[in-house]
């Protein structure tokens, strides 16, 4: 659903606002770390040495925690536009990206 929000073109994504082109972005970011995912694999199959293995899994998970980051970041940002104030939701949030 698009929509404008604060004064910004919005889309709703997986409960929270994101900007449309955060949301591009990220979509990019995942298709990235696909790329990376197979390339993984492939490397594994042909017996790459594991120091080359290992740098491409330290990648992804450096790419997946900035994805992590961006998420989160639209989630605490639409809380604080709102004004949130129930620290159960809050808490909720964040444990949501600490698990």
């Amino acid at each position: 659903m698009i929509s404008w929000v604060g004064g910004y073109r919005m889309v709703y994504y997986k409960g929270v606002y994101m900007d449309i082109e955060q949301k591009k972005a990220l979509v990019t970011r995942f298709a990235k770390i696909e790329g990376h995912v197979r390339s993984i694999k492939t490397m594994t199959e042909e017996e790459r040495d594991l120091e080359t293995i290992m740098q491409q899994i330290a990648a992804v998970k450096k790419a997946m925690d900035a994805a992590a980051k961006l998420i989160y970041t639209e989630q605490m940002k639409e809380l604080i536009e709102q004004g949130e104030t129930d620290e159960a939701v809050i808490k909720k949030k964040i444990d949501s990206f600490i698990r």
